[in-house]
């Protein structure tokens, strides 16, 4: 399968994606943060019409970048923009991240990261020219608390009542997706290797380690929306610099702007490294982020957008899923390696049979903070 980021872009040599996602976080993660309303919040919206004009998108609906709108007499403004495809009578992909902070501070991962790779895959697409359908780049604003999961939520009302009548054929959305993933120490006491060190240093189970075989971790929920994403995921299991652990939404629910895409039975995934110990905390600053795996996983969405570019995937009852059982358990089993066998038994699980026993597992997971 053609993937979109086969290009001569300078954006296909990592270090220099790595680069410009770097600038563009620090364009957007202000020290003063960027709450609804604020002065930051305003300064960012700016940063990111001119960043859409420069990549080359198309306003989406109307002449500006900026697709305002007013709830409970607030005023909020989504941001975004379109890559024009070679076939625009397609319905179009989405690519979508929200750029409001909780509080005012950087938020780097959350999330400047998103936004920054969204931007990348734009540009990457733009330069490449190869998709059939449109790309559109929606920036949603409104994503935090007050206005997590309430009719304010910018993802709400751009599916409600800004976007487009045909729709999108498939969404991807994205948040937490700058850091490497870290466990606290007594959750690795089965890893070979580690749970003896932990027994040497005192104090070291309880503290959150790094573990690089497992700190490139990303999981992507929403490949059940749609048996055709079963299938792009599955191809692409094994992303460069990357370990990709599909799993089931209704685990961590809707944690993010995808919700919406869900409950309207829309194809969509959500890709996140989930929380960290700088989740809403003023110490979640860009120095913290890995930029080199904010790069892999720009090259892992072009190639599932390619993906979804050429599958034919008609929409679902909101009630039916598609099964990803085997799916999960063979990303799982190859990304423990070795420790798989021991780190179920400490689990209390002997294998990942059943869809019960993957319940069990992700809820031992979640424990850990993640």
């Amino acid at each position: 399968m053609t993937t979109t980021c086969k290009t001569t872009s300078p954006l296909h040599r990592k270090s220099k994606l790595a680069k410009s996602l770097e600038r563009d976080v620090l364009g957007i993660a202000l020290e003063i943060g960027r709450r609804v309303g604020t002065e930051g919040h305003g300064i960012v919206e700016e940063f990111l019409e001119d960043r859409l004009e420069e990549i080359g998108c198309e306003p989406y609906t109307t002449s500006s970048f900026c697709l305002p709108y007013v709830q409970n007499g607030e005023s909020f403004t989504n941001i975004v923009g379109v890559i024009p495809g070679r076939d625009r009578s397609k319905k179009p992909l989405l690519i979508g991240a929200h750029y409001d902070s909780v509080i005012d501070a950087p938020c780097a991962d959350d999330n400047a990261a998103a936004v920054a790779i969204a931007l990348a895959v734009a540009e990457l697409v733009a330069a490449n020219a190869n998709l059939e359908r449109d790309l559109v780049v929606a920036i949603f604003d409104a994503e935090e608390p007050p206005y997590y999961q309430t009719h304010s939520m910018g993802s709400n009302r751009f599916y409600e009542d800004q976007m487009k009548p045909e729709g999108v054929h498939a969404a991807l959305i994205m948040d937490l997706v700058g850091h490497d993933i870290c466990f606290p120490g007594e959750f690795l006491g089965a890893v070979p290797g580690i749970g003896s060190m932990l027994g040497k240093i005192p104090g070291l189970s309880k503290k959150v380690i790094n573990v690089p075989f497992l700190s490139d971790l990303l999981f992507v929920t929403g490949t059940e929306s749609n048996q055709g994403l079963v299938d792009i995921v599955g191809e692409h299991h094994s992303p460069k610099d990357l370990k990709v652990l599909p799993t089931l939404n209704r685990y961590v629910g809707d944690m993010s702007d995808h919700g919406i895409f869900r409950k309207n039975g829309v194809p969509y995934l959500f890709l996140s490294c989930g929380r960290w110990q700088h989740y809403h905390m003023p110490t979640d600053t860009p120095d913290r982020l890995n930029y080199k795996k904010m790069a892999a996983i720009t090259y892992y969405v072009c190639e599932l957008m390619a993906g979804m570019d050429a599958q034919e995937m008609d929409r679902t009852d909101t009630e039916q899923f598609s099964e990803t059982l085997e799916l999960e358990a063979s990303q799982l089993k190859k990304i423990l390696g070795p420790a798989h066998n021991m780190v179920l038994k400490r689990m209390g699980l002997t294998s990942i049979s059943t869809r019960d026993d993957m319940t069990r597992f992700a809820r031992s997971l979640l424990e850990t903070g993640l």
